[in-house]
């Protein structure tokens, strides 16, 4: 008999424009090949399913659910506020409707799925306080890193004294969400390490991957293709490496065919500006229906990351195709690659600018990082072997109680 399970998340798997979704769909797509009956309850935060997209996701899920998240964007920043003044974590209140989390409470209590996964902290006050010793709690990263990193890039700028301001309650929250469920999930060995305090035994290793089977790696280097930055321009980490790319590494770029395509929905209108002023050509497409032709069209990827946590699923996607990739040893943090040789690593603006430049140049060069990285990924970050560490934790978990009749 098939086990029934129920993935939560705070947006729908689909569009697949965020490193989080496409690792939700990735991994229900695998459980439902292995006979799982997967159901899904996912909020509609303003980047709603299409009616395609919902087709997909009725044909892969036994069940889909996607809730109005009803509360107003004023509300909602009026009892983060509220939050923060009283010394909690922002994300008690950053995606929580209480409208929302009683169809769900109500939902897990009427099906009794035999397992749950809670894709992110905002997810785990979905799960019945009953239901959570058969929940896994899918991190997608540690935020108490994330914090930490934001705090000491952004000070003293406002965001970086919020930053300063969340650490402690941010780490208190998430501590106590990890000790609360059945079990953790961790996307590279640093973070699990980390969980592993606070969840002892109970933390599994379930990486980020790509599914190399549907990627056609590129042959030759893309002659005349644009660096690319890919990201959700909405998000704050993404946001202030789009500005280190235009401000400080563009600017010390020397080859003379280097443009730059910013590729992200939502972009704020200061980085159009600074776009329109960079010193060199650069094109925001906003939000795009696949991004797979810009993996596929570019030069190089560059990810310059200062703020963030987890591991970068654009990456290894730029990895699949053959893409050349240069990064910083934050962006490429907790993934299994060598600078030289699968990727480019570079902390130094002006180091970054050169590398690029390189790779810009020489052919031989881009050519050879992206075959290694398309071995690196087939080797080690395919969904189909990451899975197999999912289904383990899965049928760890103790079974839900039989219902007295």
């Amino acid at each position: 008999m098939a086990r029934s399970l129920l993935w939560l998340l705070h947006q729908p798997p689909l569009p697949a424009v965020t490193g989080a979704r496409v690792r939700s769909l990735a991994l229900v797509r695998e459980l439902a090949t292995r006979g799982w009956d997967v159901s899904l309850f996912a909020l509609d935060t303003g980047v709603p399913a299409q009616p395609a997209d919902l087709d997909e996701l009725r044909a892969l899920c036994a069940e889909v659910r996607i809730v109005r998240h009803d509360v107003p964007r004023a509300l909602r920043m009026a009892r983060i506020g509220a939050d923060l003044a009283r010394g909690r974590a922002f994300q008690h209140s950053m995606f929580r409707s209480p409208a929302a989390v009683r169809e769900a409470h109500a939902w897990i209590a009427a099906a009794g799925f035999d397992a749950i996964v809670a894709a992110g902290l905002y997810m785990l006050p979905y799960v019945p306080p009953a239901a959570l010793p058969r929940t896994l709690l899918d991190s997608q990263n540690v935020d108490t890193e994330r914090i930490a990193t934001m705090a000491a890039a952004l000070w003293p700028r406002p965001r970086g004294v919020l930053a300063r301001l969340q650490q402690r309650p941010v780490r208190r929250y998430e501590e106590r969400a990890a000790a609360s469920a059945g079990g953790v999930l961790a996307v590279s060995e640093p973070e699990a390490r980390w969980f592993e305090r606070v969840a002892p035994g109970r933390v599994t290793l379930v990486a980020n991957g790509v599914d190399a089977a549907r990627v056609a790696p590129r042959g030759a280097a893309v002659p005349d293709g644009p660096v690319l930055f890919v990201g959700s321009l909405d998000y704050g980490a993404n946001v202030d490496a789009a500005h280190v790319l235009l401000d400080e590494i563009a600017p010390r770029l020397t080859h003379a065919g280097a443009r730059i395509a910013l590729v992200g929905a939502l972009p704020p209108p200061r980085l159009r500006a600074a776009a329109a002023a960079a010193s060199v050509p650069v094109e925001v497409t906003g939000r795009v229906a696949q991004i797979a032709p810009w993996f596929a069209g570019s030069r190089v990827l560059v990810v310059p990351l200062r703020i963030g946590g987890g591991t970068r699923l654009k990456i290894l996607e730029a990895m699949a195709y053959g893409l050349p990739v240069v990064t910083t040893s934050l962006g490429c943090a907790g993934l299994d690659v060598e600078h030289g040789r699968d990727i480019i690593v570079a902390d130094d603006h002006a180091e970054f600018a050169r590398w690029v430049d390189r790779l810009l140049a020489d052919d031989a060069l881009a050519q050879a990082i992206g075959a290694a990285g398309r071995a690196t990924v087939e080797r080690r970050y395919d969904w189909s072997t990451i899975a197999d560490a999912l289904e383990a934790a899965l049928s760890a978990l103790p079974q839900p109680q039989p219902r007295a009749s």
